[in-house]
């Protein structure tokens, strides 16, 4: 073996090192106290059978061994077969004259193992000819362990995002969309991967649709709220609409300025949709869909105190359908059924949309209406409905034909309940039933 004092000369130092240091006694020993001592690196010149031909006190260190000990052995003598299958492949490279670059966990003694970051390159001599390589290695192990814990816990809120119920999602401080989770699709009808780097309240719908949610945001990046709690009806792909809750949060940076939000959104559609039934059952009649007697006491109550407070007129009719009775006894309750939700239909053609049309119970329907209300326009409004009603109501076993006979009730400014209202509309529907039926009666006390 050559003495390692002759594969450091001068032609092997750094161009720009002062010649007077070389004058002061830079020698190969010197030159290697200073690697040794001034380098974080462990550093080792190997040759082509993968002996040592030198070492620094570091990589020598690391196997509880002086450099000098080290000298002459083989990476094979050093390592077990495992590590030396895993990194032959490098230094082999090397060989080949390639710059190498890789990361292991290398033994150390007294440890599990230590993370290393490697240089492998080529060692030449004079004519260019590879002769062996030079390897350096930085350890980085509490980078790698940290690293690597990082990967763990981004991998497990991976995880905790794609297995959670709500869609989760994440913005820049401009509402970018950079992260969301697998169940965006379900939400949207969209795949996650094309939604990144996409605003927002665009991808979600128009601006009127989103403005709550963009009013939720605005707060947050404004700095009024650190987090909040919106609920907005999307459109899915598929045209359905999908309710959902949005519970927001804002990641602020050393500054104070807002560098990202998170938000989870829950569908509630399913429960959305039950609410809205359940509101539906407690205000409408489920065989004709129009409000229930409840639903028709609690607007004109409302209607009433418009009336005391400001003069809003209101009127009343009050139907109860002739001849009905006989439906039932000669076709049935279903027949029955039948006529009156056609009846409900025919009643809401006749009316506007801000009027109020119930179904008061029975054959028994009510119009209460607060808009152009004369006794004339009342009494033409009624004449209207007698005659939509002269025609034919068909079922499924025929047809049947029914008339009804009405009262109209305009309430006065002195009225003090809404019963009273509607005990003067009923009053006047079973004077026009007196009177021969199919007739318009106003309530005694409908002056106004």
């Amino acid at each position: 073996m050559a003495d390692t004092s002759e594969l450091i000369n001068d032609n092997a130092l750094p161009a720009h090192l002062p010649r007077t240091a070389l004058n002061a006694g830079l020698s190969f020993a010197s030159l290697g106290r200073i690697l040794d001592h001034n380098l974080g690196a462990i550093v080792s010149l190997l040759d082509l059978d993968a002996r040592l031909h030198y070492v620094n006190a570091r990589f020598a260190k690391s196997f509880n061994m002086t450099p000098a000990e080290m000298i002459g052995k083989s990476l094979f003598d050093l390592y077990t077969k495992e590590h030396t299958d895993a990194f032959m492949p490098f230094i082999r490279r090397a060989f080949a004259g390639e710059e190498v670059y890789y990361e292991r966990l290398g033994p150390v003694v007294g440890s599990a193992g230590i993370w290393h970051t490697i240089a492998v390159t080529p060692w030449r001599d004079d004519t260019g000819r590879i002769i062996g390589a030079a390897t350096s290695s930085m350890r980085v192990h509490e980078l790698k362990v940290k690293v690597e814990a990082l990967r763990v816990a981004n991998e497990r809120l991976s995880s905790h995002f794609d297995n959670s119920p709500l869609t989760v999602l994440e913005f820049d401080g401009a509402l970018h969309i950079t992260r969301c989770s697998a169940q965006v699709e379900s939400l949207l009808g969209m795949a996650p991967e094309p939604l990144l780097g996409r605003s927002l309240l665009p991808v979600l719908g128009d601006d009127r649709q989103m403005r709550p949610l963009a009013d939720a945001f605005a707060r947050l990046q404004q700095g009024f709220e650190r987090s909040n709690r919106v609920e907005v009806t999307l459109t899915h792909r598929n045209g359905a609409p999908v309710y959902s809750e949005w519970f927001n949060s804002a990641l602020t940076d050393a500054s104070g300025r807002v560098s990202s939000m998170m938000s989870l959104v829950q569908d509630v559609t399913t429960r959305t949709i039950a609410e809205l039934q359940l509101r539906k059952f407690a205000t409408h009649d489920p065989l004709t869909g129009l409000y229930n007697r409840r639903a028709l006491t609690d607007r004109l109550e409302q209607a009433v105190a418009r009336r005391k407070r400001n003069g809003t007129l209101i009127a009343l009719l009050f139907l109860d359908l002739d001849e009905f009775k006989l439906v039932n006894d000669q076709h049935g309750h279903g027949a029955g059924d039948e006529v009156l939700c056609e009846v409900a239909r025919r009643l809401l053609a006749m009316t506007r949309e801000a009027d109020v049309v119930s179904r008061f119970g029975g054959d028994e329907f009510v119009v209460l209406t607060e808009t152009d209300v004369t006794l004339q326009s009342m009494n033409a409004l009624a004449q209207r409905i007698l005659r939509a009603l002269e025609h034919p109501c068909n079922f499924g076993g025929g047809r049947a034909k029914v008339g009804a006979s009405i009262g109209v009730a305009l309430c006065p400014e002195s009225i003090g309940h809404a019963r009273e209202l509607i005990q003067w509309a009923d009053d006047a529907m079973y004077e026009a039933k007196r009177s021969g039926k199919g007739r318009v009666c106003q309530a005694k006390m409908a002056a106004v």
